[in-house]
């Protein structure tokens, strides 16, 4: 226990030094969070780790832990908050008095994690830091993740650490219902996010995803039920491809400097089966491009960008970086491909830079409205194909 003590939190494992002191912590077992359905959890400052954590409760009820409070959880042990309900979850520290969730064991995925469903609106993760979970596998989780937001969960997260996690730091799936994030850090795990392409609006600058196994914003197939925009951040966000959903319009909008990495075969489409005239806002600047291109640097390593009947005025692709794009196995091969004769786009400045075959493959060349300018070659052989392959001028 003393070891523990000693070792449970040090300054290179915190955003601040942990308070110093003599007092043990309290044990926490299944048996306290079955007789206590909401739990406050307090600081000690004479206590270097406040509580020891035994198990994974299931918890409906209110939870909340003050400022500066040290939680370590010993393996298979791990916090399942609004498994049954929706009560409050308020874990807020600042910046003087982080709270602070470890592992007894500083190794990756030496605990289980923190789990998240209640869909309260006050749910709220201020300077909290979540580090050394992601426990799966056997004695673990099915979910994978550090902290975990799944069956329609809300959560407003600021200034916040996930670290040396196991697999993935923050998982918010997609069944969660709302994420608001900013100022956090998520650095030392194996990937630092994965979440759809629906909870990506509050992914931004703001908050850094840089130094851990694999520097990426990992996105899960999902097709797209709400507005999203793309943000610059400082690391790609990884794809497997995505599409609007056969309810409504939606509005894709990608900021300058944003990049995508796509998986191998992936396609980008701004249509489905049902015409609703989505905008396509994918404007970067000429010193801050918008680059889409493959996770291998080969050519044809995915299919592209499709785009189809949507004659919406504010479809503009401008200042774009696409890389590696254009099927290997036949025609149409564009990176970008322009299908239907209801199509509206303004397309300029693009670099077209080592795509299989051609830039731009349109099925209605004399149908379509499509104004384009400074469309550039780089690595890849032709521009403008029609449906079948063949090598026109629109």
């Amino acid at each position: 226990m003393l070891t523990l003590i000693a070792t449970a939190c040090s300054k290179d494992d915190a955003p601040s030094e942990p308070p110093v002191g003599t007092n043990l912590p309290i044990t926490l077992d299944c048996d306290y969070f079955n007789e206590n359905p909401d739990v406050h959890l307090t600081d000690d400052p004479n206590a270097p780790v406040d509580y020891i954590i035994t198990c994974d409760p299931k918890m409906s009820g209110d939870f909340i832990i003050d400022a500066g409070v040290v939680i370590a959880f010993e393996s298979d042990a791990g916090l399942i908050l609004g498994k049954y309900g929706n009560g409050i979850i308020q874990m807020n520290g600042t910046a003087e008095k982080p709270i602070i969730l470890t592992g007894t064991q500083k190794d990756k995925g030496s605990w289980r994690g923190v789990q998240i469903s209640s869909d309260n609106p006050a749910n709220q993760m201020t300077y909290v830091t979540i580090e050394y979970a992601g426990q799966t596998g056997r004695g673990g989780w099915a979910l994978q993740g550090s902290l975990i937001g799944t069956y329609g969960a809300v959560l407003e997260m600021n200034h916040c650490t996930v670290q040396h996690g196991h697999l993935i730091g923050f998982h918010w799936y997609n069944n969660s219902k709302s994420l608001t994030l900013s100022n956090s850090t998520f650095t030392g795990n194996d990937t630092p996010i994965k979440t759809s392409v629906n909870h990506i609006n509050t992914i931004d600058g703001s908050s850094t995803y840089s130094g851990n196994v694999n520097d990426y914003i990992k996105l899960s197939a999902n097709d797209v039920i709400r507005d999203v925009t793309f943000h610059k951040t400082d690391v790609p966000f990884l794809s497997v491809g995505f599409k609007p959903d056969n309810s409504a319009k939606r509005r894709f909008t990608f900021k300058p400097g944003a990049t995508i990495l796509m998986e191998a075969g992936s396609l980008i489409r701004f249509q489905n089966a049902f015409h609703y005239n989505h905008e396509i806002i994918m404007v970067g600047t000429a010193e801050d491009p918008i680059t889409i291109k493959g996770k291998e640097d080969v050519a044809g390593y995915w299919d592209g960008i499709q785009i189809d009947y949507t004659t919406n005025p504010l479809n503009e692709i401008g200042f774009l970086d696409i890389a590696n794009a254009g099927k290997t196995n036949g025609y149409p091969n564009g990176a970008i491909l322009l299908r239907s004769g209801d199509l509206f786009l303004n397309m300029h400045d693009v670099n077209f830079i080592k795509c299989f075959e051609y830039g731009v493959s349109i099925e209605s060349p004399s149908a379509i409205n499509f104004s384009y300018n400074n469309l550039n070659l780089v690595n890849t052989p032709k521009l403008f194909s029609d449906w079948q392959g063949g090598e026109i001028i629109p």
